[in-house]
Parts: C-alpha cells; sequence; structure tokens
C-alpha cells in the first residue's frame, strides 16, 4: 500500500476527520494531495501523521502473518467441519500479526466475512460488510471481489436469491485472471445455485455445468455431488427426465461414498421427488424414506418437507392410513420443539409447515377449511417459487373431493386452476 492510501487507511480505521489528522501538523489541502498519491510528505510530516495515528513509518514484512491468513482463507473455501473452523478461527482471532500489515488486516477482515456466515453469525457478517464497505478503496483486486462474492453469500444464505445473483455476477465481472481454481468453481458453483432459486434454468445448468467441470479435475467430491443435483433439478424442471435421471444417478453413487449425512439426504430426497414428479410413487417412497435417515436433529424444515411429499405419495396410492400417521409423527416433533407456524424461524419452515397443515386438512377430510388454508396461504408460497406442479396437484384433489360430495360447480373451478397451473408448468418447460 503506498504511503498516501496507508495513511487514509489507518485515519478512516481510527474515524478520524481529515481535518483531525492535519490538525497542528499540515494543511488540510495538503494532507487531502497526499492521500491522494499526488503528493510524498517530507520526512518531517511523515513522522508527525504516523505518530498522531499510532503506526509505523512503513509496513513490516510479515511472513507469519500471511501463512495465518492463508490458511484460514483455505479452510473457508470448501467448509467440512464447522467445529473445526471455530477452533481454527478462536486459535487465531486477536492475534497481533494480522493487524501490523494493512493489506494482511484486509484480507483478513474480509475472509471473516465468509466466517460469519458459515458459522451462522449473520448479525456479525452484516456488521462486518458494513464495516469493510468503508475500505473498499484499499482493496487490491482479489480482495475486492471476495469482498462482492461474500455478499453474494449472505444475501443468499438470507433467501435473497436475486439479489445474490446479481451480486455473484457482478464478481465474475470484476474478479481477477489469477483466480485459481477452485475459487473460479465456487464462484461458478454459486452463481449456479443462485440461478436456480431464481428459475433461470439456463443459467444455472451452463454455470453448474462449468463448476462440475472444475470439481471433477479439481477432484471435490461432495461439491460434484451437488453440481449434479443442481443440474438434475433443472433438468427435471424442463421436463428432461432422462437427463435428470443420469444426473440423480451421478449424485447418489458418489454421494454415498461421502460421509455427509445432509448431503446423502438432500440426495436421496431429490430422487425421490423426481419419482413423485413421474408419478412412480412406490420408488418415490423408497428415496424418501432413505433420506429420513440422514435428516440432522435441527434440520427440522427439512424433515417436514420431506413429510410432506411422502404423503403426498400415499395420497396418490389412496394409503390415507399412511399419511395420516406421517402426519402424526410430523406433529409429535412439532410438539417436541415448541415451535409453530408464528414461531420466528426462517421462512423455509413456514413455508413447509404451511403445506404440511394443508396436508393435514386434506387427509382428515376438512375440505372447507382445507381449501380456505390453500387459497389463502400455501398457493401464494407455491406461485413466488414457481411450484406449479404442486398448485395442480392441490387444486386437482380440491375439484376431486368437491366432485364426490356433488358439488359440481366448486369442483369445475378446482380442475379449471389445476389445468391451467399444469398449463404453466409446460410454458416454462418450453422457455
Amino acid at each position: 500500500m503506498e504511503t498516501g492510501a496507508r495513511i487514509k487507511y489507518h485515519r478512516i480505521k481510527k474515524k478520524m476527520s481529515v481535518e483531525e489528522l492535519a490538525s497542528g501538523i499540515i494543511s488540510t489541502r495538503e494532507l487531502k494531495k497526499i492521500e491522494s498519491g499526488d503528493k510524498s510528505p517530507s520526512l518531517e510530516d511523515l513522522q508527525a501523521l504516523c505518530k498522531k495515528l499510532g503506526i509505523s513509518l512503513a509496513p513490516k514484512d510479515n511472513p507469519i502473518g500471511k501463512v495465518l491468513v492463508k490458511n484460514f482463507k483455505s479452510s473457508l473455501l470448501h467448509p467440512q467441519n464447522k467445529g473445526k473452523i471455530m477452533e481454527q478461527y478462536a486459535d487465531i482471532h486477536g492475534h497481533p500479526l494480522l493487524h501490523v500489515d494493512e493489506d494482511i488486516e484486509l484480507e483478513y477482515c474480509v475472509q471473516q466475512i465468509r466466517y460469519f456466515i458459515i458459522t451462522g453469525d449473520l448479525d456479525s457478517a452484516e456488521e462486518k460488510i458494513k464495516e469493510m464497505d468503508r475500505f473498499k478503496e484499499f482493496m487490491n483486486q482479489e480482495q475486492f471481489y471476495l469482498f462482492h462474492k461474500y455478499i453474494g453469500n449472505y444475501h443468499y444464505i438470507l433467501n435473497d436469491f436475486e439479489n445474490a445473483l446479481k451480486t455473484y455476477l457482478l464478481s465474475e465481472r470484476i474478479s481477477p485472471p489469477s483466480l485459481g481454481a477452485s475459487e473460479l468453481g465456487d464462484l461458478y458453483y454459486s452463481i449456479g445455485i443462485s440461478a436456480t432459486q431464481c428459475w433461470q434454468i439456463t443459467m444455472a445448468n451452463k454455470y453448474s455445468k462449468l463448476a462440475l467441470k472444475i470439481y471433477q479435475q479439481e477432484f471435490v467430491p461432495k461439491r460434484i455431488v451437488e453440481c449434479h443435483l443442481n443440474i438434475a433439478i433443472n433438468e427435471r424442471r424442463v421436463g428432461n427426465f432422462k437427463t435428470a435421471k443420469e444426473h440423480f444417478r451421478n449424485a447418489f453413487t458418489i454421494g454415498n461414498k461421502i460421509d455427509n449425512d445432509f448431503l446423502k439426504f438432500n440426495t436421496e430426497y431429490n430422487y425421490g421427488y423426481y419419482y413423485y414428479q413421474l408419478q412412480n410413487f412406490k420408488a418415490a417412497i423408497i428415496h424418501l424414506e432413505n433420506a429420513l435417515q440422514y435428516v440432522p436433529d435441527e434440520y427440522t424444515s427439512d424433515l417436514i418437507l420431506d413429510y410432506c411429499v411422502l404423503i403426498k405419495c400415499h395420497i396418490e396410492l389412496k394409503n390415507l392410513d399412511a399419511a395420516k400417521e406421517i402426519l402424526l409423527k410430523g406433529y409429535k416433533i412439532i410438539k417436541d420443539k415448541n415451535i409453530s407456524i408464528d414461531s420466528p424461524s426462517n421462512a423455509h419452515f413456514k413455508e413447509v409447515y404451511t403445506e404440511f397443515t394443508c396436508l393435514n386438512y386434506f387427509v382428515n377430510d376438512n375440505i372447507e377449511k382445507f381449501e380456505e388454508f390453500l387459497v389463502d396461504n400455501l398457493i401464494p408460497i407455491l406461485k413466488s417459487h414457481n411450484k406449479h406442479f404442486e398448485m395442480g396437484f392441490y387444486y386437482e384433489h380440491l375439484g376431486n373431493s368437491y366432485m364426490e360430495l356433488g358439488q359440481f360447480k366448486q369442483s369445475a373451478l378446482a380442475l379449471t386452476k389445476a389445468k391451467q397451473a399444469y398449463k404453466d408448468l409446460m410454458t416454462i418447460n418450453e422457455e
């Protein structure tokens, strides 16, 4: 970092104004010129400015600090064990050698954003993003790129997928040519999964395939599985079931060899959902029940999500007793954890809980309450996620229920909506 930039960096860090730092040493105008690099300070002025800022006259060589931050950065790229990362952070946080060199300090602070996101401390992540926004002008190209990519991570973890995608695409545009393969793969993967969430199918597949190629060359099994899953999900969405099955099979085969329960759950669940959409409900049930073996206790929303698809499979097979058993299991878990739709929890749980409640009304033959809850609560959620297949499922069963009750006008209205939902699905498939 050049002398003027270094002075400005520490002035901003100490939250001093130009006038405060210049006072008693040089004019404000001269200090501005020094900070912008238009003028070099005299040795006497430099000494006075550095003394006031409490810094050395020149940066110090800091090889140990470089190693510390490099190892920290590497551990965050493909985190396998959150506990070990937290231990590593506790060991190095506060180490004086992370702060004696401006470039190393910047690198460490940028990496802290990623650390807070990985460990789920989103308040600290937000605070660090705001803090580091003040220092963007001092970042080198890679730090500037990582800063934006981590902001993308922050948006993604908050389910703000559109902003995540925009930020990731910006990160790609400003990325340095020297970007390593692993980092590039992570960027492509991040764009791929964000595009999937935004239903940008073509973009999602393009970047997922780019990431997959890198991960296959670098041999990162977990990400290979995740890329195959992402491609499979998008191929399933557009009706390319043969291609989707190939990627699901690859994800399933590789994923079973990895000691990662949540990855196994995700693979089994998505494979089961694939068969559910193909209306091969018995095959779907096998995978969905397998998935239940791998759900960590704290992932309640994923457990209930799996239950929802299982219940729908049993409804299609007209096995309502099995559906009722699953509903009882789900409500016991929800009761034991003392959570409800009004609990302060993430949006994903609220959405899943809404569908679970809707299925409960249907399975227990409370058709009036089922329709009310479906229209007022579940349909808006399904629409926001382009889940036309699910809307078709619910409207079709609502229509059939009214048909059995002899309420033909209401039946016709619901079945028309079901038909429209499936038509909307086909429109997405054709794009």
